[in-house]
């Protein structure tokens, strides 16, 4: 069976036919789900715009973000792929979704079609700006307050005279780090590490100054960026 909105030998994966189970059964939000396809400026799940969207639907968020992803992916196929809004549908009767509901979901895939182009975009925006290194996903900081022991816990071979490991002399503050990365193949690593409030005074001027250099970058290039929004 040759599905067109899956490529040459395509088959639907468990996500998208969760994410199209889903979208059938929510034709109640669709008239919400149609306008934040036609209103948004980015596609992505953590979007302050895609919460504000959900957060106004009748939706849960984990059935929020199951239709948009199989809403993104129509879009994405018919954009690549060169189809006919007629393409999509009989590949869905293929798949052995009831075809008045298929015919329905056509009315919807018409209203949001001027924004495949933007989806698209979007789409292989990401897969350029994750290719090749890990991306940051997630970080985590915790402010830890260290002891200063007089002595090591593993004693030494001769114990210096007057020493105490059990003094406590002070306390030190330490930042404490856990970076997430994701790879294009969606493999999660961490790096841990710890700093002091000098590091990450350190750190921070550096972000600041890479924003600075972001900034002029982006205002000496800001006749290419325009071209290609």
């Amino acid at each position: 069976m040759d599905l067109k909105i899956f490529g040459p030998s395509g088959v639907p994966d468990n996500e998208f036919k969760k994410g199209l189970h889903t979208l059938l059964e929510s034709e109640p939000a669709w008239n919400d789900l149609a306008q934040w396809f036609l209103t948004t400026e980015s596609f992505e799940e953590d979007d302050e715009h895609s919460s504000r969207a959900m957060s106004a639907t009748s939706l849960l968020p984990e059935q929020f973000f199951d239709c948009v992803y199989a809403l993104r992916f129509i879009l994405e196929a018919w954009q690549i792929h060169h189809l006919r809004l007629l393409d999509i549908q009989r590949d869905l009767f293929a798949l052995g979704y009831d075809s008045d509901a298929i015919d329905r979901l056509g009315g919807l895939l018409q209203r949001i079609e001027p924004a495949r182009g933007r989806v698209y975009a979007s789409f292989i925006r990401s897969e350029h700006e994750n290719a090749i290194l890990p991306t940051l996903e997630d970080l985590d900081v915790v402010c830890d307050l260290r002891p200063i022991f007089e002595d090591y816990v593993f004693p030494a071979p001769v114990a210096a005279a007057g020493v105490d490991y059990k003094r406590i002399m002070g306390f030190s503050c330490i930042v404490l780090v856990e970076l997430v990365t994701e790879d294009s193949e969606g493999r999660n690593h961490r790096l841990s590490f710890q700093m002091t409030e000098k590091a990450l005074a350190d750190l921070q001027s550096a972000l600041g100054r890479a924003h600075d250099q972001l900034d002029i970058l982006k205002a000496s290039t800001r006749e290419l960026f325009a071209k290609h929004d």
